[in-house]
């Protein structure tokens, strides 16, 4: 009995002694892995503290189709200021109450010696302090960002800025000898900090990286602050993005700071509050590839504010690199041609002439697979000056900023003259041998608005009979008026949706591009208007509610080189592994519509667009002596009584076995025959650089 109760001792005892070390245990994990608010934190000599950040994968990198490099990523060195830390050393027992600020300080200083700045989104000014006054998508941001930090702070809402800064002043300790301004300065900095603290604090599940206070400094400076030992303050080697050619702004895109009305999106996505994420262009197209897969570190930190061990709890997986469809070397030539183009076009000597030529976009595609070979739009802007320029860049009348290929949408005048024919041919309304004779001026719907009389652009003249070949040819109004009645609106719009006018493309920049207008009877209705007989001949002329972009006329004309079948248009080409061993990802072509034309009607059409730049064509002068065959046709755009008419030029070329289409629209051109010459340019351009790739497969 005794030998049994010994054993039960022994066995409690064990069991009190497992218990009590387990609870040791649990509790020493506890502490090694859970950050401590500052205010709870020990005040000895030998505390640490620890917090969890964001480490980002290395961004995948954008080339062209050939592989040249368009976006790559180099070393850069950022400096991060983190609250904890900085409320570490603040709560130090032997130091002083404003060393953090201290700190704060001696940082700003040397950065405004080296002449780096730094990120500062605290909206109130330098002394005598207010409010930022400014409508900017920005400032409406930081300002958002104020209010949460008021609220969480238990802060009045309505303070004013005098009031704010004498509370920023009590909060981060700043001695009151300091001046205005540099109260003012180190409250930002602060106040930066403590945002992100704070939402780590409140979210431990959201993990989120330091506050980076400046980017991509050098190394003079580095050395300076690491020699300086300032607590709160790291230096860490990131990767920045590097632009590798100045041309193709719009398209390629910029990475940038998650805005505040993004925040819950990218954190659903595990994304930390100071990652970089695509803001435009093919940065946020293919951000699901570029991006990769953030890794995360344990930081300590020892009472000194000193960081002592940095552990990783996951690694990075670098993004992928995306392939775009572009051609870089054509890409130049078109931005190129747009821009010598328009300055030609100024130099003219009248309006009429296209004196007073601004903005315009030219629009290149594979016709064979719908790749975006290139797509330019002027005035452009240099993506490695872009946050130098931006205020410059947001106050241009001519808003380089704006994509006019994706998201421009302009009347199309007269190179809708194909979608009419085609509607009439297949309508059975028309033939390809019925000739009409142009009597100048319409007069169908005279006994209905005698005042309702258009006219062929060379009333008082006559282009006489013509059947649809030649009416492209000469760009005749008269005839495309009476097929337009005959075909009817609904057959008109049936064959334009299908080639693509009026709605999103499908291309892979969908969140920047204009669906265009369809005019008819349904839009008309939408928007409480009434469509009439006579808004159909207009429409039929490309005039009306006709609203596309050049990107949408570019896939219209490819439509029509290969004889019906629509691609969707591409910017993305492929997606490979970070160490490029396998593709991620890979874009076929993709029919979107499918036509079967009675191939007498097509050859029509086709045949009217070769005679376009043929003897007696509209285009004729641009391509005289041209050695490629190539089909087109001009538009005149009428914008109003008031401005030049809007230049518009359509072609595809060779035109036995058509390669590529292209669009050009320059706004106030005075007329498609004037646009001609920049596609022209571009058609050497592409030839020339085929016969220089040659047997190199993209």
């Amino acid at each position: 009995m005794e030998g049994t109760r010994l054993y039960i001792r022994i066995g409690v005892l064990a069991l009190m002694t497992l218990g009590m070390a387990s609870a040791v245990v649990v509790t020493l994990f506890r502490l090694h892995t859970t950050p401590l608010p500052a205010s709870s934190a020990p005040q000895t000599a030998d505390a640490r503290y620890y917090s969890y950040e964001t480490v980002p994968a290395a961004r995948g990198e954008i080339y062209d189709r050939y592989s040249r490099e368009l976006v790559v990523n180099r070393l850069s060195r950022d400096i991060g200021v983190g609250a904890a830390a900085l409320k570490a050393a603040e709560n130090k027992a032997e130091a002083p109450p404003e060393s953090a600020s201290r700190a704060v300080l001696d940082l700003l200083m040397l950065c405004e010696e080296a002449g780096v700045g730094h990120e500062d989104t605290f909206p109130v000014t330098l002394y005598p302090y207010s409010y930022i006054d400014n409508d900017s998508a920005e400032a409406a941001q930081s300002f958002r960002r104020l209010s949460a930090f008021l609220e969480r702070a238990g802060l009045p809402a309505e303070m004013t800025a005098d009031e704010l800064m004498r509370v920023m002043r009590v909060r981060y300790n700043i001695p009151r000898e300091w001046t205005n301004d540099d109260a003012r300065r180190v409250a930002g900095v602060r106040y930066e900090a403590e945002l992100r603290y704070e939402f780590a604090r409140e979210e431990p599940y959201i993990y989120i990286a330091p506050y980076v206070f400046a980017r991509d400094i050098p190394v003079s400076l580095m050395t300076r602050i690491m020699e300086r030992g300032l607590p709160g303050v790291t230096v860490s080697n990131t990767v920045t993005r590097e632009y590798r050619t100045k041309y193709a702004a719009h398209l390629l895109g910029r990475v940038g700071p998650i805005f505040e009305d993004e925040r819950e999106y990218y954190q659903e996505l595990g994304y930390g509050l100071d990652a970089l994420v695509g803001k435009d262009g093919i940065e946020r197209a293919a951000e699901q590839w570029l991006r990769g897969a953030s890794g995360q570190k344990r930081v300590e930190t020892n009472s000194e504010g000193q960081v002592t061990v940095e552990t990783y709890t996951r690694e990075p997986q670098a993004g992928g690199h995306v392939l775009s469809t572009l051609d870089l070397r054509l890409q130049e030539a078109a931005e190129r041609a747009l821009a010598r183009g328009i300055a030609r076009l100024r130099n003219t000597a009248t309006p009429r002439d296209g004196s007073e030529a601004q903005g315009g976009a030219a629009a290149v595609i594979d016709i064979k697979t719908g790749d975006v070979l290139a797509m330019a739009s002027y005035p452009t802007f240099d993506l490695s000056s872009y946050m130098d320029s931006y205020a410059a860049l947001l106050d241009d009348p001519l808003n380089p900023l704006f994509n006019r290929a994706l998201s421009g949408a302009y009347e199309p005048g007269s190179v809708f003259k194909m979608c009419t024919g085609i509607a009439a041919l297949e309508a059975g309304a028309i033939k390809a041998n019925t000739h009409m004779y142009d009597r100048g001026i319409y007069t169908y719907y005279v006994n209905v608005d005698p005042n309702f009389t258009p006219r062929c652009l060379i009333y008082p003249g006559s282009h006489g009979s013509v059947n649809v070949a030649a009416a492209l040819k000469v760009s005749c109004n008269y005839f495309f008026y009476e097929a337009g009645r005959l075909a009817g609106i609904e057959k008109i719009n049936e064959y334009a949706a299908a080639l693509g006018l009026g709605q999103a493309t499908g291309i892979e920049l969908d969140f920047a591009e204009s669906a265009g207008v369809l005019a008819g009877p349904a839009y008309t209705s939408a928007n409480g208007l009434r469509w009439n007989p006579g808004d159909t001949i207009q429409s039929a002329i490309g005039q009306s509610y006709n609203m596309f972009t050049p990107l949408q006329m570019a896939v219209y004309t490819a439509a029509i080189a290969n004889g019906g079948t629509r691609y969707r248009p591409h910017l993305i080409k492929s997606v490979m592994a970070y160490d490029y061993q396998r593709a991620a990802y890979d874009i076929r072509p993709e029919v979107l519509s499918e036509l079967e034309f009675t191939p007498e009607n097509i050859r029509a059409i086709q045949s009217g667009m070769r005679m376009v730049t043929q003897a007696g064509g509209t285009a004729y002068a641009a391509f005289a002596d041209y050695e490629v065959a190539v089909a087109a046709k001009t538009g005149t755009a009428q914008t109003s009584t008031a401005k030049p008419d809007n230049g518009v030029f359509v072609a595809y070329a060779p035109y036995g076995d058509p390669e590529i289409a292209i669009a050009v629209v320059v706004e106030k051109g005075a007329g498609g025959s004037r646009a001609a010459p920049i596609a022209r340019d571009i058609f050497e351009a592409y030839f020339s650089l085929k016969e220089r790739m040659n047997g190199i497969e993209p």
